[in-house]
């Protein structure tokens, strides 16, 4: 299920870049464009898209460091890998409420 989730927010991140880009262009640009990504990234649309990514990030930051700790040979018993991910998960699920918060 995590490694799932990790390919899943993976997948996530990549599909916002064009996203991104096109939040940072509109920053860097005319005054119009600038005050046309502040209304996109200010509306509800625009805060579930935030949020989205922040959660997938922080999830997929911290399972990576998980599988990087796997692979070095720490924590490979079956009872902590599955300790392990169910502390991402928290930290995942934790880190949702706080960013919803936030954002709105």
């Amino acid at each position: 299920m995590a490694s799932l989730a990790h390919r899943a927010s993976g997948m996530v991140l990549v599909l916002f870049v064009p996203f991104y880009l096109w939040v940072l262009h509109g920053m860097t640009g005319s005054p119009e464009d600038f005050e046309q990504s502040l209304v996109l990234l200010h509306s509800p649309l625009g805060r579930l898209t935030l949020w989205m990514a922040a959660v997938a990030f922080i999830y997929h930051f911290c399972n990576g460091i998980r599988f990087l700790t796997i692979d070095a040979g720490w924590c490979e018993s079956h009872a902590m890998m599955r300790l392990s991910a169910r502390i991402v998960m928290a930290i995942a699920a934790l880190s949702a409420l706080i960013f919803g918060v936030l954002l709105w």
